[in-house]
């Protein structure tokens, strides 16, 4: 992987996500951590989810972007989905489980933690970026 601030030029970079290895993350859903920004706690990946696969009940703490990679679905406060949606994902929004149907791929760009509840709301774990590189490191 890329570090960003590695790079001895002001241009950019690209990253090749196809060898980055996908780590398990829920039932049936898997993340590749592409960019993690220390600086300002953004950071970028990509869900893949299988049918059947649960995305836990969260709460966003700053704002997401979502780009549907492949595949469609339904998510409980945003409404519906397919290849090529966009979705935006507020400050402060708590959604809740989003249930797969179909094999599903996914874009995620989010400008901060996210925070994972249990069912009766409690705090279970805030995927943010430290807690994302440390569980990258896990899988080395």
């Amino acid at each position: 992987m890329v570090n960003p601030n590695s790079c001895t030029h002001d241009a950019g970079y690209t990253i090749n996500t196809n060898s980055l290895p996908w780590l398990p993350l829920a039932p049936k859903v898997t993340i590749k951590i592409i960019k993690l920004v220390p600086s300002t706690g953004e950071y970028s990946i990509m869900v893949h989810a299988e049918p059947g696969g649960i995305l836990p009940r969260h709460r966003h703490l700053e704002n997401a972007e979502i780009y549907i990679l492949k595949g469609s679905g339904a998510h409980p406060q945003t409404g519906e989905f397919v290849q090529g949606d966009y979705v935006s994902e507020a400050k402060g929004a708590t959604h809740d489980a989003v249930v797969f149907g179909d094999e599903v791929e996914l874009l995620m760009v989010s400008r901060g933690a996210s925070v994972f509840l249990g069912e009766d709301g409690e705090e279970l774990y805030t995927m943010d970026v430290n807690w994302l590189r440390n569980f990258r490191e896990g899988f080395r």
